[in-house]
């Protein structure tokens, strides 16, 4: 099974109180998928090639949010956000009823900012009066190639960003990749 070494939600970091609070339950619920996946969806890849298997795997402990890749290899649209110049914005996993979205990160640090992006404009973006998104969760590695922390790169992203960053709230779930450094 993955291990889950932290979790942090930027509510905690930031001074601001006027936004609501990452859903203790809703977190809860992601942290025992996270944990629920066995180690074995990492075996055969390497730290260089993408682990769909771990995306796939989380996704199958939360039956209530779309999940962007479907057992065919396609797409769902149900996770797209938004369109601009033919290009679909997307996030991994959606839950459009309580407007979470998840992003599992398992190497790149590029992508925190982008994924970061990506809420924001998320929480942007209307539907029905409500934004599309109100809560993110970035699932993140503590231990890439050994000595990159991207948990603790992406915590200083959301320092960095918490002054502009207009979401109720983001989640944090650091996880040990289980392959070998």
């Amino acid at each position: 099974m993955v291990v889950v070494e932290e979790v942090t939600k930027l509510s905690a970091r930031r001074t601001q109180t006027s936004s609501e609070a990452f859903p203790d339950d809703a977190l809860a619920s992601i942290r025992a998928a996270v944990e629920a996946v066995p180690a074995s969806v990492f075996e055969g890849s390497t730290k260089h090639t993408e682990v769909g298997a771990f995306d796939a795997a989380i996704a199958d402990g939360l039956s209530q949010y779309e999940y962007e890749g479907d057992a065919a290899g396609g797409y769902n649209p149900n996770c797209k956000l938004w369109s601009h110049q033919g290009f679909n914005y997307s996030v991994d996993l959606y839950d459009a009823d309580v407007r979470i979205a998840i992003e599992v990160e398992k190497s790149e640090r590029k992508n925190v900012s982008d994924d970061l992006l990506k809420f924001q404009k998320g929480y942007r973006t209307q539907k029905g009066g409500r934004p599309k998104i109100e809560f993110g969760c970035l699932v993140v590695p503590v231990n890439y190639l050994g000595r990159h922390n991207l948990y603790q790169h992406s915590l200083t992203k959301l320092d960095f960003m918490k002054g502009v960053l207009f979401i109720d709230d983001v989640a944090v779930i650091g996880y040990r990749d289980p392959r070998p450094d």
